[in-house]
């Protein structure tokens, strides 16, 4: 094993086996390690506080490790991420926003404890993340009694049932996704007319 300062990691893959496998080594090397089985479930680990380096996997449901990378690359783009899949790295989709590799077929886990440690110690430059507020997203209508909104936290689109209210009305509602609170207004522009409703 290297000798390392600890870190804080979040390891996302949905195999239980290679996640037991993978945490059980990073724990033993000084590491404290959350996991999650896939990105959305990330996305709920990531609200109660940033890791200082993220080991995802690729091919999840839910949400896959790409989709999920592209959430980690606009809200905390600071954090160093090791992408780790069972595809060769000639195999993977360009333009993946990781900065290390890791192939789960390889030759044992220290190629992917030199990666963690080298991340840790020397992270990329990259700004700060941005200011994330909680200020209410506008909701569109779909013209068949839905209003869609935008989550910030997973940053997917989902539909809420329209209640009828006059003028600028703030809500909220669950993201259908990852669980977030989205608040919600509807400007008087985009209520429906009377003969729509």
């Amino acid at each position: 094993m290297l000798g390392q300062l600890s870190g804080r990691v979040l390891l996302v893959d949905d195999e239980p086996l290679i996640r037991g496998l993978i945490s059980g080594y990073l724990v033993a090397a000084g590491y404290v390690v959350r996991a999650a089985v896939d990105g959305l479930d990330a996305i709920g680990k990531l609200r109660a506080g940033a890791p200082d380096l993220i080991i995802s996997d690729l091919n999840m449901p839910r949400m896959s490790g790409a989709e999920f990378l592209r959430v980690v690359r606009k809200r905390f783009p600071q954090i160093p991420v090791i992408l780790i899949s069972a595809a060769a790295a000639d195999e993977m989709p360009e333009g993946l926003p990781a900065d290390a590799y890791y192939h789960k077929n390889g030759s044992g886990l220290e190629p992917l404890l030199e990666n963690a440690s080298h991340l840790l110690r020397k992270p990329p430059l990259r700004t700060s993340p941005p200011h994330v507020d909680n200020k209410p997203v506008q909701a569109r209508w779909d013209r068949d009694g839905h209003y869609i909104l935008g989550c910030e936290d997973c940053l997917r689109v989902f539909s809420v049932s329209r209640t009828p209210s006059p003028g600028r009305d703030e809500r909220c509602a669950l993201c259908e996704h990852c669980g977030r609170v989205v608040q919600f207004f509807v400007a008087d522009g985009d209520l429906p007319s009377p003969e729509q409703l």
